[in-house]
C-alpha cells in the first residue's frame, strides 16, 4: 500500500504547525556522533489553533520524526553510504514510537564485520528472524526516517563494520538483467555525383547481443555495398561472456581483442580471462582518442584498426571532430580515410598508446589469452597465448610484465611504472626471438627498450598527457610484425617488404596560458625503421582562445608516410553565437580559412544550432569558396532524435559534383515486456517499466518518455555503480499515482535491467468535515476501504485524499479507540474522458461515529 503519501501529508501538517522536529541526515562518518534525536518531547496543542485541541493526538511525534506504522519503499543508507531501496514494515512500540522492522536480505547486504558484531544480532540472523529492530541489537546505532524525502538513515559505529572503500557497491547488489536481446545499428547511406560519374555506398554497423541470466552473447559487424566496388558482411567479433565478481573479473570466449595494455592490441578466437577496473570502487581505480581532420567536401570518414572498419560517417566541409569511439584497446594505430565527394581521399593515421599507470599498494591487474590470431592480411592463423600482470609494490612502484608465445615465437617483457613529485615514468624492457628459415637469415631476435611519461602541472596550467619513446633492435619484433613476416615468406614475397621498428615517439601536450591569452596544444608520432627508407611522421600545433562572445583558434597539420608523401593543413577558425549566448536555441556562426600544402585555399561560413523542447533537432548550413577552379560549394544537414530513433540527412552541391546522405541509428530492446526502441546506441542500460505514465518523462537522457505501452528504455548506465533513475509523471495521466518515482540500480556491463514503477489510478479530493459540530482533530490518519493510508486530516479539519473509486467511505483514525475513529462518504463527479488533467474535488460532508 501506499503509505509514502500518507508519511508526507503527515509530515507536511506538522511542519506548517512548527512541531515538526526532523532529524538530520548522516552527513559523514561522524554523523553519528552529530544524530541527535528528540527524547521524550511534548508539544504544546494549543499552538495548533483548532477547535478540537484533546482529539490532537500527538504522542507519536514525541521521540523525534516517526512515521505512521505501515509499508514504505524507501531508500536505506547505512552511515550516509547507500545500501539498497526496498519496502520496510514501521511497526509501533509500547511507547508508541515507530522502528524500520529490517528483513533478514536487507540485513545481510549491510557490510558488518562478523567477528564483532554484537551475539544479539547474530542470533537473530541465524534464527532467521524477519523482523530485526537495528537500535535494540547493535548499541550505540541510531535510525533517523525523513518521510519526505523516503530515505532511511541507519547510523552504525564503526567497531561493527567492516570498512570498505568510498564509492563502494556490495556484489551482492550487482544486477545481472532480465532475459533480453538487443540490436544497435547505425546505417548511412551515401551518393556523389562527379565529372559525370556516380558513386553509390551504403553502410550498416550493428552492435547486437543476447542477455540469459548472468551469460552475455555479443556479435559485432558490418555490412558495406558499394556500387562500383566490393559488397560484403564484415565480422568484427563474436563472443559469450560472463562475469566473475569475486575474482573481480570476467571470462570471454569467442572473437574479440587483447586489451593492448602492455603488448599492442590483438584480434583473436579463443578463450580471455581478465580483469575489469570498473568493478572497483570508484575511489581505487587506477582511452579512445579524439580523431581530428579536415574535409574538402561532404565527405565520408572510415576509422579501421589493423584493417578492419570500426566506425564510418558523414562530415561537413571543414574541421570534424570523432570523440565517440568504443574503445578497442589500449594500443595500436587508428587508421583514418577521408572519401571526399569529388572522388579524391585523405590518409592519415592517429597514435593510439595508453599512459603510464600507477596501482595503489596491494591492488593488481590480470589478462590471459589463449587461443589464434585472426587477420584478414595472414593466410593460416597463429597460436596466440598472453598473459600479462600488474601490481601495486607500493604507494610509489607499481611492477608490470608479460609474455607473448606460440611455436615460433616468444616475447617476454618486464617493466615498471614509478609515481614521482615530477610525474609519473613507466620503464620496460621485451626479448623476443622469432624462428625464421635459414634463407631468411634464420631465427630473429632482439630487445626493445621503452620509456615513457605522464603528468598534469597543476602550477602552470600544463597537460603533457603522453610522452613516450621507444626504440628497438634490428632483430626484434613484436607479435603481428613476426607474424606478417612469417606469412610474406610463406608466399614467397620479401620479408623486408614487413616493417620493423627502430625508433618510435609520441607526444601529446597543452598549455594553458595567463588569464585572457588562451591555450596552445601539439600532438605528434615519428617512427622510423631498421628495413625501409623515410619515416611516418605527423603533427598537430594550435591555439585557442575567446573575446567575449567570440572564440578563435588556428592550427596546423602535417602528416608524412614512409614513401615521402607530404600533406599540410593549415586552419583558422572563428566562432560567434546569433543571438545572446544564455539562449540554448542561439544558432552559432563559424567561419574557416584554410589552406594546404598544394596551395590549395577555401573560404567556408557555417550556421549551426539546436531546436526542439529536447534539443531533439539539429540543423546545419554551410557555404564554401575554393581556389584553384574549386568554386563554390554548399552543404545542408540536419538530424532528428525521436523517441525511438535518431535519423539525419544532408546534402551538397558544388563545381561538378553533388552528394548526399541519409542516415538512421538506435537500439532495438526485446525484454520480458515487449518490445522498446531507444534512438540511443548503448552497452547497459535500464528498461523502465510504468503502465499507465505514457508520456512521463525520464532522467538522465533527454528525449527519453515512457511509451504508449508504458515502457522506456534508459542508455548509459555505469556498470557496478549505484545509478540513479527516476519518472517525472508531470506530463502523464494526472488520475495516476506512481508508487514511487526514484530507484536506484547497479548492473553488470552490458547488462537490461527491469525497473517496475508501480502504479494505480487516483482522484484527488478535499473534504470539509466536522464530527459533533467541530473540526476532526488535527494530523488523523485517513483511510479507505482496503486499508490504505491515502491522506491526512489538516487544519480545521480539512482532508486532503487521493481515492481509487468512484464512490466509497473513508476512515479517519486519530488513535486505536473505535471513539478515536469516523467515517465520511464521497461521491466524485464524473470527469471527461481522456482529461489529461484531473480536478480536485471539493466536498463538505460531516464524519460519522463508526
Amino acid at each position: 500500500m501506499n503509505m509514502a503519501y500518507a508519511g508526507n501529508m503527515t509530515a507536511l501538517a506538522l511542519l506548517v504547525s512548527g512541531l515538526f522536529y526532523s532529524a538530520p541526515t548522516l552527513a559523514d562518518d561522524t554523523a553519528l556522533d552529530s544524530m541527535v534525536i528528540a527524547k521524550n518531547v511534548k508539544f504544546d496543542s494549543a499552538f495548533l489553533n483548532v477547535a478540537n485541541i484533546e482529539g490532537a493526538d500527538l504522542a507519536r511525534f514525541a521521540n523525534g520524526s516517526n512515521a505512521s506504522p505501515g509499508v514504505y519503499n524507501v531508500a536505506i543508507y547505512i552511515n550516509n553510504t547507500e545500501l539498497m531501496n526496498s519496502d520496510v514494515e514501521f511497526k509501533e512500540r509500547e511507547d508508541k514510537t515507530v522502528y524500520p522492522c529490517l528483513n533478514q536480505k536487507i540485513v545481510s547486504n549491510i557490510n558488518f564485520n562478523h567477528e564483532s558484531v554484537p551475539k544479539s544480532l547474530l542470533a537473530a540472523l541465524l534464527g532467521g528472524e524477519q523482523c530485526i529492530d537495528i537500535e535494540s541489537l547493535v548499541t550505540g546505532s541510531q535510525v533517523a526516517f525523513d518521510s519526505n524525502e523516503q530515505r532511511l538513515d541507519i547510523g552504525i559505529p564503526q567497531i561493527y563494520m567492516d570498512i570498505q572503500a568510498r564509492g563502494s557497491v556490495n556484489p551482492a547488489l550487482w544486477d545481472k538483467g532480465v532475459p533480453a536481446a538487443t540490436l544497435g545499428y547505425s546505417m548511412n547511406g551515401y551518393t556523389s555525383q562527379s565529372h559525370g560519374r556516380s558513386n553509390n555506398s551504403f553502410y550498416t554497423g550493428i552492435n547486437s547481443g543476447l542477455n540469459i541470466g548472468a551469460w552475455y552473447l555479443r556479435h559485432n559487424g558490418s555490412y558495406t555495398w558499394m556500387e562500383n566496388g566490393p559488397s560484403k558482411y564484415n565480422t568484427l567479433n563474436t563472443y559469450l561472456q560472463r562475469d566473475i565478481p569475486v575474482i573481480k573479473g570476467r571470462i570471454l570466449a569467442g572473437e574479440s581483442n587483447t586489451s593492448g595494455q602492455i603488448f599492442s592490441t590483438l584480434p583473436f578466437s579463443g578463450i580471455r580471462l581478465a580483469s575489469d577496473d570498473r568493478m572497483l570502487p570508484a575511489s581505487l581505480r587506477g582511452y579512445a582518442p579524439n580523431i581530428r581532420g579536415i574535409a574538402r567536401t561532404s565527405a565520408r570518414v572510415t576509422v579501421s584498426q589493423g584493417g578492419q572498419t570500426i566506425y564510418e560517417t558523414t562530415v561537413s566541409p571543414g574541421e570534424f571532430l570523432i570523440n565517440d569511439l568504443y574503445p578497442t584497446g589500449y594500443g595500436g594505430n587508428l587508421d583514418v580515410t577521408v572519401h571526399e565527394a569529388d572522388g579524391t581521399q585523405q590518409h592519415f593515421s592517429v597514435p593510439y598508446s595508453s599512459v603510464a599507470q600507477l596501482l595503489r599498494p596491494g591492488s593488481h591487474r590480470y589478462d590471459f589469452t589463449v587461443g589464434k590470431l585472426r587477420s584478414d592480411f595472414i593466410a593460416d592463423s597463429p597460436d596466440l597465448f598472453q598473459m600479462i600482470y600488474q601490481r601495486g609494490l607500493n604507494n610509489t612502484i607499481t611492477g608490470y610484465g608479460g609474455v607473448q608465445a606460440n611455436q615460433d615465437y616468444y616475447a617476454l617483457q618486464l617493466g615498471a611504472a614509478v609515481g614521482t613529485p615530477i610525474g609519473a615514468v613507466a620503464a620496460d624492457v621485451t626479448q623476443s626471438k622469432t624462428k625464421l628459415p635459414q634463407s631468411a637469415g634464420g631465427d630473429q631476435s632482439g630487445q626493445s627498450y621503452q620509456l615513457s611519461y605522464s603528468k598534469i602541472f597543476s602550477e602552470t596550467n600544463s597537460n603533457l598527457t603522453l610522452a613516450g619513446y621507444r626504440f628497438s633492435t634490428s632483430g626484434y619484433m613484436d607479435y603481428m610484425t613476426a607474424m606478417q613476416t612469417r606469412n610474406a615468406l610463406t608466399e614467397g614475397y620479401d620479408p623486408n617488404s614487413i616493417g620493423r621498428a627502430k625508433n618510435r615517439l609520441t607526444l601529446t601536450a597543452s598549455q594553458g596560458l595567463p588569464e585572457g591569452w588562451g591555450q596552445v596544444y601539439a600532438s605528434g608520432s615519428l617512427q622510423n625503421y631498421w628495413n625501409k627508407e623515410g619515416s611516418d611522421q605527423q603533427f598537430q600545433v594550435g591555439y585557442n582562445n575567446h573575446y567575449k562572445n567570440l572564440s578563435y583558434g588556428v592550427s596546423v597539420n602535417r602528416s608524412q608516410s614512409g614513401k615521402g608523401t607530404n600533406q599540410n593543413n593549415y586552419l583558422l577558425s572563428f566562432s560567434i553565437p546569433l543571438g545572446g549566448a544564455d539562449n540554448m536555441h542561439t544558432p552559432q556562426l563559424r567561419t574557416d580559412l584554410n589552406r594546404d600544402s598544394n596551395g590549395n585555399m577555401r573560404q567556408q561560413a557555417t550556421i549551426s544550432g539546436s531546436a526542439g523542447e529536447t534539443n531533439q533537432f539539429n540543423y546545419s548550413a554551410s557555404a564554401m569558396n575554393g581556389s584553384n577552379g574549386a568554386g563554390t560549394s554548399g552543404t545542408l544537414s540536419g538530424q532528428y532524435r525521436s523517441p525511438s530513433t535518431s535519423m539525419s540527412g544532408s546534402y551538397s552541391n558544388g563545381k561538378q559534383y553533388q552528394s548526399g546522405s541519409v542516415g538512421m541509428s538506435g537500439t532495438i530492446v526485446a525484454h520480458p515486456g515487449g518490445v522498446t526502441m531507444t534512438p540511443y546506441n548503448s552497452e547497459t542500460i535500464a528498461v523502465v517499466e510504468a503502465k499507465g505514465a505514457q508520456g512521463a518523462a525520464v532522467s538522465s537522457y533527454p528525449g527519453i518518455k515512457v511509451d504508449s505501452r508504458g515502457y522506456a528504455v534508459v542508455p548509459y548506465l555505469n556498470p557496478y555503480q549505484m545509478n540513479e533513475i527516476s519518472v517525472d509523471p508531470k506530463d502523464a495521466d494526472s488520475t495516476l499515482e506512481l508508487e514511487s518515482t526514484t530507484q536506484k540500480v547497479a548492473p553488470y556491463s552490458g547488462a537490461v535491467v527491469m525497473l517496475k514503477y508501480g502504479s494505480k489510478p487516483g482522484w484527488p479530493v478535499l473534504i470539509n468535515t466536522t464530527l459533533d459540530g467541530a473540526p476532526v482533530p488535527f494530523g488523523a490518519d485517513v483511510v479507505d476501504s482496503k486499508g490504505n493510508t491515502v491522506g491526512a486530516v489538516g487544519q480545521a479539519g480539512q482532508i486532503y485524499a487521493r481515492v481509487n473509486d468512484e464512490k466509497g467511505r473513508l476512515k479517519v483514525k486519530w488513535g486505536t479507540d473505535t471513539q478515536q475513529q469516523c467515517s465520511v462518504g464521497y461521491v466524485l463527479a464524473p470527469q471527461p474522458k481522456g482529461r489529461k488533467q484531473a480536478d480536485i474535488q471539493q466536498f463538505t460532508t460531516p464524519c460519522q461515529k463508526s
